[in-house]
């Protein structure tokens, strides 16, 4: 066995069939590829989709993931057809499948859900803590509202949306979150959660699943995490997904996402069909290896993790485990963004469909594993690799 070591970041994703009931099931977890942990990956710059050069975790000539001020931003959909494509470049016995399940019923820990009266109570059974650990509830997105856009917050001791109108100017109509929103979602809660999946998790995985209604349409988004002390109600850190890498939430500068985005093999074919920020369509790029990635879809809901998003240095032991963990998100039409899209239908803005949000699982910090090495031997004991799933206890 090659005992030459590596650095790892490691992700857990929680699958499993919707309407099961049971206590704990272990389920492979997936390795978010990077550049100390596989050698096909490599650290540049790649225009973004509105065009402007962003750090980027590059492979085969492809943007995986993003730097989005504070958080990495990985792309499910373009991990999943690498790994379907050229499954040489990130092997399913060593990193596990990008292909999984998300939403309500299905993961732990919901953000955002269309299912009335969801809630967010987790069992965790033995062995590890056992008994139940309580989160606040997912709020409810209803996706038959007329709106172009929402900001939500979820975590703290209120929680309020609001919807807005497709030119980001009026708000809309909104059905307000159940009267009981199930308390707060404290940081000891959420790493007790994250522990108990694997010990080493110390950092959330958030998930986006977006579903438009348009073929291609992109989508504005933007989101602050912070850590909050309840007694004085003052954020004592805070964590930013946004275009402007300055530690500071810019909602007017939001993330713009690939809707339907093509790689080709061949320049020239690329170059006859770019990438359109207006439609959400088109090639973006050339593959290294002249492999073809056709129309990629981000926004279609379809069940799985369109982005998986998280921020190196949020390390929730580091906080007092009283303090609260709140997020806050902006999505689609936003007012006070002034961008050559927005004068075009639809041009970053909601189309309507429901979009999901959560807690996919856990990061540790840098973990030292040998290369290679697969899931199996991981999981047998040369070290903590593995991590537990949580499957919902429904009742």
């Amino acid at each position: 066995m090659n005992t030459k070591l590596r650095k790892l970041i490691l992700a857990s994703a929680m699958v499993l069939a919707a309407g099961t009931s049971g206590v704990a099931s272990a389920v492979d977890p997936f390795v978010l590829p990077n550049p100390d942990n596989n050698t096909n990956v490599t650290l540049g710059l790649y225009p973004d989709a509105t065009g402007e050069l962003r750090e980027a975790y590059l492979m085969n000539g492809i943007p995986i993931a993003f730097k989005y001020d504070d958080f990495w931003s990985y792309s499910g959909p373009l991990l999943e057809s690498i790994q379907t494509n050229s499954p040489t470049l990130i092997p399913e016995s060593t990193f596990g499948s990008y292909n999984f399940s998300t939403g309500t019923g299905v993961i732990d820990i919901n953000l955002t859900s269309t299912a009335q009266g969801a809630t967010n109570v987790v069992s965790l059974p033995p062995p590890g803590p056992s008994g139940d650990l309580t989160f606040q509830d997912p709020a409810e997105l209803d996706n038959g509202d007329p709106i172009g856009g929402w900001t939500c917050n979820w975590g703290g001791s209120t929680q309020a949306c609001t919807f807005y109108n497709d030119d980001g100017t009026v708000a809309s109509s909104y059905s307000s979150p159940s009267g009981d929103i199930n308390g707060v979602t404290t940081v000891g809660n959420l790493l007790t959660y994250l522990q108990s999946l694997d010990p080493s998790f110390t950092i959330p995985l958030i998930y986006a699943d977006y579903n438009q209604t348009g073929s291609g349409d992109s989508l504005w988004f933007s989101a602050q995490v912070q850590i909050i002390d309840p007694l004085t109600g003052l954020p004592v850190a805070s964590w930013q997904l946004d275009s402007t890498t300055n530690g500071t939430w810019d909602e007017t500068d939001p993330t713009y996402n690939y809707g339907k985005i093509s790689f080709l093999g061949d320049a020239a074919a690329c170059a006859a069909d770019p990438w359109d920020p207006v439609t959400g369509e088109g090639c973006a790029g050339v593959t290294t290896d002249g492999a073809d990635y056709v129309n990629l879809e981000h926004n279609k809901g379809s069940g799985s993790a369109d982005f998986m998003v998280f921020a190196d240095t949020m390390d929730l032991s580091l906080f007092d485990p009283s303090f609260l963990w709140v997020i806050s998100g902006d999505l689609g039409c936003i007012p006070g963004i002034t961008s050559p899209f927005l004068g075009t239908e639809d041009g970053g803005c909601n189309t309507n469909g429901a979009e999901e949000f959560g807690i996919l699982g856990g990061v540790g910090p840098t973990v030292v594993v040998p290369e290679p090495g697969s899931l199996a031997l991981l999981a047998l004991g040369l070290i903590s690799l593995g991590a537990i799933a949580r499957r919902r206890n429904h009742s």
